[in-house]
């Protein structure tokens, strides 16, 4: 938080205070949340993000797995050593982006979340978009590039090209990369998952969309049998 002393303008500094104090509510109502029954019985925590809260990205990966549910972050374990490895590669410091999930708890047996589930947490997401106030949000793998978008277009044709979006009343970059688990399983993503990182640096440069962008509002596709998240 900068202090009144350090001479930025003090209508800054107050609204930096109220921002501060909104993030942490919005935080507090996402761990009490209790709307999807079958999240609550499955999970050993709220996995609410992590990372800068100002910051100038947002991550958005689709639902804590059982590193995540246990260590209490959006992404674990080798695939997020490797998104990190990738973001510091292409110019972007890991610290200052902030990461999150569609859904902030563990599905039972790492299924994909339900469209109940997708929608019961949009609220959280909602507020985190308008109080971290990105300039670009990253989407990824497909389940969050189908949602976020609303449209079923396959992650292979959306991947590195950034749309102009807005969630709620804030308007930013939309960019769908591949998910860094998706890189695991296929090292010869891992080459295309740089390749859409490295858009980053020129999008937080260009600044913020107009505001007039089309909304993403997260659309919860029909559900289909149980099974892994799609990160392709």
């Amino acid at each position: 938080m900068v202090a009144h002393g350090s001479g930025v303008p003090s209508a800054f500094v107050a609204d930096e205070h109220v921002r501060a104090a909104a993030f942490e509510t919005a935080w507090a109502r996402a761990l009490a949340c209790t709307r999807c029954p079958a999240l609550v019985a499955s999970r050993s925590q709220v996995v609410v993000g992590a990372g800068a809260a100002a910051a100038e990205v947002l991550i958005v990966g689709d639902a804590p797995g059982a590193a995540e549910d246990a260590g209490g972050l959006p992404l674990a374990g080798r695939a997020a050593r490797l998104l990190d490895r990738l973001l510091e590669e292409v110019g972007v410091a890991p610290a200052d982006v902030f990461a999150t999930t569609l859904v902030k708890c563990r599905p039972p047996g790492n299924r994909d979340p339900s469209p109940g589930e997708v929608a019961n947490c949009s609220e959280h997401l909602l507020a985190q978009v308008e109080l971290v106030r990105p300039v670009v949000v990253v989407a990824l793998g497909g389940f969050v590039t189908k949602l976020l978008r609303g449209d079923p277009a396959p992650i292979r044709a959306r991947r590195g090209r950034e749309e102009a979006r807005t969630l709620g009343s804030h308007p930013f970059w939309l960019l769908p990369a591949f998910h860094p688990a998706a890189a695991l399983y296929a090292p010869a993503l891992t080459e295309q998952l740089r390749a859409d990182l490295a858009r980053l640096p020129e999008l937080v440069a260009r600044g913020r969309p107009e505001a007039e962008a089309p909304p993403a509002e997260p659309e919860p596709e029909v559900a289909t049998a149980p099974g892994q998240l799609e990160l392709f």
